[in-house]
């Protein structure tokens, strides 16, 4: 499990050309779970 956090001033998110969500000065998290992953990683985290 990896996460990421970024101070941004503006982020988006597109999927094959639409915006799904966007924001304007924030924090934006990138969070990567692989399948064997616990709930004991998610607690760590």
């Amino acid at each position: 499990m990896k996460v990421i956090i970024q101070r941004v001033r503006q982020a988006s998110v597109t999927v094959d050309g639409l915006v799904i969500s966007e924001i304007g000065r924030g924090l934006c998290v990138l969070v990567g779970i692989k399948a064997n992953d616990t709930l004991a990683d998610m607690e760590y985290m």
